[in-house]
């Protein structure tokens, strides 16, 4: 077993919002600084998941959650130029990938209050949205104490807890360390497994399947620098190379951050704040697509979609229905898709 220890390093702000009152020890601070939170973002708030964007993905990936999406073969060239050749030239063959032709969103369970209740009871009886809202403003804040904590060098076996130093107090503890992992391919593959400290109530807001956590009672420490100790829970999903990702989005909800850390190059942001099915939006894909084809090989954006497919792949299996991601995750899906078309010839 390789075992990897990751932190969160960058810090996202939110809607420049200024920093927001601690969640973590004494309980009705939880409530209070949610609330507040979500106050403040609800006044600046323009669209929300109302906008045409979100509505026209919601419909589509929901029909095509009926029925097995389409798919498309992509074929790409492979050289072998380091193979010795009589006539000094490479042998190219081709191979041939078959990719979705859209991310169909499967039908998801709701989140029970049995969920919240169990990680913030004080918040049992608040709307999952009201939550999710406050959240976005403060997560930002828990996520630079992520980026301070340095976990304890553990052996091949995991733990029950796990110490590790903390060096941003600036807002809440991490509640526990996620020890990721994928399905062993076979038994000579060493599984990796890579630690993730996390706050339980984001996952517990946003992922349906989570599983059950153990109770975490982590005191807030009085100085930068001091060891604290948080469970231990091993979780398998699809693609753990790409947690961090899903990680970050969940705690900041930024559309923009999570297109950049998935597409090689910056996407207009008409492409996930407009309407999808206007013209000028078509148009502004096709061209933005037709620049990714021509700036990289048709591997390095096969790379990218595996990336947007491994992400997918991680939200359906822990539940995750979110609009803001499901909206970045058909965004940059059309885009690769359309780019290895181009690339490689191939007729949508």
């Amino acid at each position: 077993m390789v075992l990897q220890i990751t932190t969160h390093v960058r810090r996202l702000d939110c809607e420049n919002t200024p920093p927001a009152t601690r969640l973590a020890n004494t309980k009705p601070k939880v409530r209070n600084g949610i609330q507040a939170a979500s106050r403040r973002r609800r006044a600046r708030a323009t669209g929300g998941s109302h906008h045409p964007r979100y509505a026209v993905e919601h419909a589509k990936q929901k029909s095509t959650a009926k029925y097995p999406p389409p798919s498309i073969n992509i074929e790409l060239s492979r050289s072998s130029g380091d193979v010795e050749m009589s006539d000094s030239t490479s042998a190219i063959s081709m191979s041939t990938v078959t990719l979705p032709r859209y991310l169909s969103r499967p039908a998801f369970r709701e989140l029970s209050k049995e969920t919240i209740s169990a990680v913030a009871p004080e918040l049992a009886d608040t709307e999952l949205n009201y939550i999710r809202d406050g959240l976005q403003c403060l997560g930002p804040d828990m996520l630079q104490v992520l980026a301070g904590v340095k976990a304890e060098p553990i052996s091949n076996v995991l733990p029950k807890d796990l110490p590790a130093v903390v060096n941003d107090l600036s807002s809440d503890m991490p509640t526990h360390m996620l020890a990721v992992y994928s399905r062993q391919v076979n038994a000579t593959t060493k599984r990796r497994v890579t630690l993730f400290p996390i706050h339980n109530i984001i996952l517990a807001a946003h992922c349906a399947n989570l599983p059950m956590l153990p109770t975490s009672n982590v005191a807030h420490p009085e100085t930068a620098g001091s060891s604290i100790s948080v469970p231990v829970v091993p979780l398998c999903i699809p693609a753990p190379e790409v947690f961090p990702q899903l990680s970050t989005f969940l705690y900041t909800k930024r559309i923009d951050h999570l297109l950049a850390s998935l597409l090689p190059s910056p996407v207009p942001q008409q492409l996930y704040r407009d309407d999808p099915t206007s013209d000028s939006v078509h148009n502004l894909l096709q061209q933005f697509a037709s620049k990714l084809a021509t700036t990289y090989s048709d591997k390095a954006l096969l790379a990218h979609a595996m990336a947007v497919n491994g992400l997918w792949r991680n939200a359906c299996a822990l539940g995750i229905d979110d609009e803001k991601l499901w909206c970045a995750l058909d965004v940059a899906w059309e885009v690769l898709i359309t780019a290895l078309a181009i690339s490689t010839g191939k007729q949508l």
